[in-house]
């Protein structure tokens, strides 16, 4: 889970804020908020993508001393510390938001390899817009795509190809690039229109089959 800790109390969170480590990311959660539970999953993959930073979790109920002392009032918060100071805050983050963050704080040089995507996924992060912004000036077609995952269907992974195929960009969302259901697709969606790019997309909430498929076919887990 990388360098991710459970904090207990004011002292604990204090010391690690000031300890060696420079990058320091604080989350305030708190186990009975929805919002809190979804994005600490995205927080715990984050930890294993940005080993070099010190990913602090505080379960916001009964930590009154921490509350006050921090201004906590609400959760999902985050706090971020470089050297010991307080650089920046995030309040009822979504997971695009926290992942640009944390990876302008922590720099990319720190992803972890393999495990990057899983967050960037999820969280349509810093790494992939930049990717978005880079094929946008680049010639070349999705048709060299990497072969399909042992696993998947000959006939599933003929489909996938041929949206993949259809043009240079493809978007696979949630929902239309008139109405994206979900945030990571309104971010990928934003870039892409200020980028001025031609793009394909398909609603994934429409078919499970093909969402399911992409993720073997790409090895892209979220």
């Amino acid at each position: 889970m990388g360098n991710l800790k459970e904090i207990g109390s004011k002292e604990e969170l204090e010391e690690a804020i000031h300890g060696v480590t420079p990058i320091v990311v604080v989350h305030f959660s708190e186990s009975q908020c929805e919002a809190s539970r979804q994005i600490d999953q995205v927080f715990s993959q984050l930890a294993t993508d940005f080993p070099h930073a010190l990913f602090l979790r505080v379960d916001f109920e009964g930590k009154h001393e921490i509350s006050e002392a921090y201004k906590v009032s609400k959760v999902p918060y985050f706090l971020f510390y470089k050297d010991g100071k307080i650089v920046e805050t995030l309040r009822d983050a979504n997971p695009s938001s926290l992942a640009n963050k944390i990876a302008s704080l922590a720099g990319p040089t720190n992803l972890a390899g393999p495990a990057a995507p899983a967050s960037l996924g999820m969280a349509a992060g810093a790494t992939v817009i930049e990717k978005v912004q880079e094929m946008s000036k680049e010639p070349g077609s999705s048709s060299d795509h990497q072969n399909p995952t042992p696993g998947l269907s000959s006939d599933l992974a003929g489909r996938v190809k041929q949206l993949i195929d259809s043009h240079r960009i493809f978007l696979f969302m949630e929902g239309s690039p008139d109405l994206p259901k979900c945030q990571s697709s309104k971010t990928v969606i934003d870039v892409l229109h200020k980028e001025g790019v031609a793009f394909g997309s398909f609603d994934v909430v429409a078919d499970n089959k093909i969402r399911e498929a992409v993720k073997l076919y790409s090895n892209w887990p979220a």
